[in-house]
């Protein structure tokens, strides 16, 4: 009698972690997904900019739709504002605009001195994505869904801080992560239905604000993200190193404080004059020194152009890297997924790309020039922001 071949034992492959520092290398790779997808592919993104990385984008989506990939576009009504506020001031998918998004882009256009464009000229390309029979959009929502995430054939996902424009992809400091193997994209989807809550001892787990599983959970995953995030920051013994495009909140301000003052080396990588609330974010470093005494080791470097990454590495150990920023809003009221992995060798290689960075920046050292004015107007605008809206979200799909 032939006893057979002895069962094989099936393991998950490892994840890996692979870091997209800058535009150029994040929109390559993921166009490079988006041409090699064979079933599905999910889009969520807060900005998506009419021009040319817009259409690139919407161009190979279409590519992979007609070859019968099936794709998904969750586009938040609420960065429409921005998209009409800054660079080709053109929204690819928001052509027409109701008086109350014109009121509030007329405030953003007041508060920031920048005159944008209510004029919009029309997208063939957003016609024919929102007409494809394999594409299903989802734009005239607010859903207040700050991500910046990717995920292709329910295997292989990308998030991070980048928004689709030109500016995102040639201009911003800023950060994409692809996470393969290891059931990446089935985590994410647990997580994000509510059937499992984060765990920090995993190798690698997502941080989320996520009004559809918050209910799943009994504090709520809205809630757990900023204790998350601030637990994190407090388990941090030797250094913290950071590039964060917007601060504001201020249990952050204080974790940041406090580590600095149990000896903790923290290292801040912010933008010179951000895009938005740059003021609050110029008051936030300069609380930070004068809290501290600006000690040796508290070190801010500011730089001189948009600094949009949202990254923090603890220890060398461990990283937290996607679209949540130190800010009320990122911590209260927006949806936002971040990558928190345990991996040593990606812990260096962002920490190495964080320090790159820093070597176009100069230090702040007090006295630190911002508005005042501006600063008050700022932190009211992230109080109100930062609200909880779930009753804006329970009819979406």
């Amino acid at each position: 009698m032939s006893l057979g071949r002895l069962p094989v034992e099936r393991t998950e492959p490892r994840a890996t972690f692979d870091l997209m520092a800058g535009g150029e290398a994040a929109f390559a790779r993921i166009l490079q997904r988006i041409d090699e997808a064979e079933r599905s592919i999910l889009v969520r993104c807060f900005e998506w900019r009419d021009d040319e990385t817009g259409e690139m984008m919407a161009k190979a989506l279409l590519a992979a739709a007609d070859r019968g990939v099936e794709i998904k576009i969750l586009k938040d009504r609420v960065g429409m504002a921005y998209e009409h506020l800054e660079a080709t001031k053109q929204s690819f998918f928001h052509k027409r605009i109701g008086l109350i998004p014109r009121l509030q882009t007329w405030s953003l256009m007041t508060v920031y001195g920048r005159w944008g464009s209510l004029r919009q000229k029309p997208s063939p390309l957003a016609d024919a994505l929102l007409a494809h029979q394999m594409v299903t959009v989802s734009h005239h929502q607010k859903r207040f869904d700050h991500a910046k995430l990717y995920v292709f054939d329910d295997e292989t996902v990308i998030l991070g801080g980048m928004g689709i424009g030109d500016d995102f992809r040639h201009h911003n400091v800023d950060f994409m992560v692809e996470i393969s193997g290891g059931g990446a994209a089935g985590r994410l989807a647990d997580r994000y239905d509510g059937r499992a809550v984060f765990d920090p001892d995993r190798k690698f787990d997502y941080l989320l604000h996520s009004f559809k599983g918050s209910g799943h959970t009994k504090k709520g995953q809205r809630v757990a993200l900023a204790k998350q995030r601030l637990a994190l920051i407090e388990s941090a013994q030797k250094r913290l190193t950071i590039e964060m495009a917007y601060f504001g909140d201020k249990a952050c301000t204080t974790a940041l404080v406090d580590a600095v003052k149990r000896g903790v080396q923290v290292t801040v990588l912010t933008a010179a004059r951000a895009n938005i609330i740059g003021d609050l974010n110029l008051w936030t470093c300069a609380q930070l020194l004068r809290r501290t005494g600006s000690p040796e080791n508290l070190r801010i470097v500011l730089h001189p152009r948009m600094v949009h990454g949202k990254a923090i590495v603890g220890d060398g150990a461990w990283v937290d890297i996607g679209s949540t920023n130190f800010t009320s809003p990122s911590h209260g009221g927006y949806e936002e997924v971040d990558l928190f992995c345990r991996d040593a060798a990606f812990a260096k290689r962002v920490e190495q790309a964080i320090e790159h960075d820093m070597r176009a920046g100069k230090p702040a050292k007090l006295p630190i020039r911002y508005r005042r004015a501006y600063v008050a107007v700022e932190r009211m605008l992230g109080s109100f922001h930062g609200r909880k809206k779930k009753s804006k979200v329970k009819g979406r799909k």
